[in-house]
């Protein structure tokens, strides 16, 4: 398991080794707006945050609905 801290080393997600999220998705959204630099904790290297934001959006208007996945 791996660990994403901010600059001041406080705990923000935690996710598998490869890199999938198990803790903290609303913490690491709020982060992220923010602007916050955030780092793996084992290694201190910068979190790629497209790993985790790689959604799918669909336009949707008042006649349609988005697909459920």
């Amino acid at each position: 398991m791996k660990t994403i801290v901010d600059e001041a080393g406080e705990v923000i997600a935690k996710a598998t080794d490869d890199h999938t999220l198990i803790g903290g998705h609303h913490r690491l959204a709020v982060a992220a707006s923010l602007g916050q630099r955030l780092f793996w904790r084992d290694t201190g290297e910068p979190v790629k945050l497209d790993l985790f934001f790689r959604h799918k959006f669909y336009s949707t208007d008042s006649l349609s609905r988005s697909p459920r996945l």
